[in-house]
């Protein structure tokens, strides 16, 4: 099978180089954090010093990375992507915004690389069982190209045409609605335990009900009520991901009073505590606000 890169190993990126792993590709990642570089060496990776060794090797090169700027330092900075002797197909899975996506895209193919716009959804459950939805936009030939890499970790593969942007177009709409989910569903358990019930069962009645909702269905049970508040990724990726949308309204001349609710409440809660903490930790601003313990401390 042949050989691909990774850059960026954390929580979504290693848990998708597993998954290519799994399946028999060999990986060659690095990260600039040698805990997960090492974490994934156990499950069989290569470890590469640098971008640059992992672009210069390999054909197929994947990123998964948390910030717009740091995706585009990754792709043009020095020893980046662009400086790579081998690297033909680059596959973006990180959610960095249509624009940034274009101009990563032209950048790119001014050096004889094709970028593949490739966002994913349904978090890191789901990439661990290798089921998530994987948005790709990019030329044709590059998809059918690097499709064995992908179908690894999809559960659902949509390609969504040539043209660069069109994936975080698709990820941006998914993620507004999974940061309302997220915030809705914290206060509602919150004021569910407020008046008397227990967790679980303030949670199992919102997914008997219409109220069910992947936070409440997976994350939940599967984190929260097993005392788990870490593992999904910092709270300030979700601003990012929400900042994203509105800027995708703006360019559409769109208005989005819920999304820039959502996105004025991400900010509160941000402020309210330390930086860098998991998104999981909202769950605490909302016992917080009712005046209840914090469950799992």
């Amino acid at each position: 099978m042949q050989q691909v890169g990774f850059i960026g190993v954390g929580a979504m990126g290693g848990a998708i180089a597993a998954c290519l792993l799994k399946k028999g590709v060999p990986v060659l990642a690095y990260d600039r954090n040698p805990a997960v570089l090492a974490a994934l060496q156990q499950k069989g990776a290569t470890a590469a010093a640098s971008v640059r060794e992992v672009v210069d090797q390999a054909e197929i090169v994947f990123a998964c990375l948390p910030t717009v700027d740091i995706c585009k330092t990754v792709a043009f900075g020095p020893g980046g992507v662009a400086e790579g002797q081998k690297v033909k197909i680059y596959i973006e899975t990180s959610t960095l915004g249509g624009a940034a996506a274009v101009e990563i895209a032209e950048g790119l193919a001014k050096h004889g690389i094709t970028l593949l716009d490739t966002p994913v959804v349904g978090g890191t459950m789901a990439a661990e069982a290798g089921n998530l939805g994987v948005l790709t936009a990019g030329p044709a030939e590059a998809f059918e190209r690097a499709k064995f890499a992908l179908e690894a970790f999809a559960g659902r593969l949509f390609y969504l045409g040539p043209n660069a942007g069109m994936g975080q177009a698709g990820k941006v709409v998914n993620n507004a609605v999974a940061y309302a989910c997220v915030l809705s569903t914290c206060e509602a358990v919150a004021l569910g335990l407020k008046a008397g019930l227990d967790m679980e069962t303030a949670v199992a009645i919102i997914n008997q009900g219409s109220g069910a909702n992947f936070f409440s269905q997976r994350v939940f049970p599967g984190y929260i009520m097993q005392n788990k508040f870490d593992g999904t990724g910092a709270i300030e990726i979700g601003l990012k991901d929400v900042k994203l949308f509105l800027e995708e309204a703006g360019r559409l001349h769109m208005q989005t009073p819920m999304a820039s609710a959502v996105s004025s409440l991400q900010k509160q809660i941000i402020d309210s505590g330390a930086p860098g903490r998991d998104t999981l930790t909202i769950f605490h601003y909302f016992t917080d606000l009712a005046g209840l313990p914090r469950f799992g401390s």
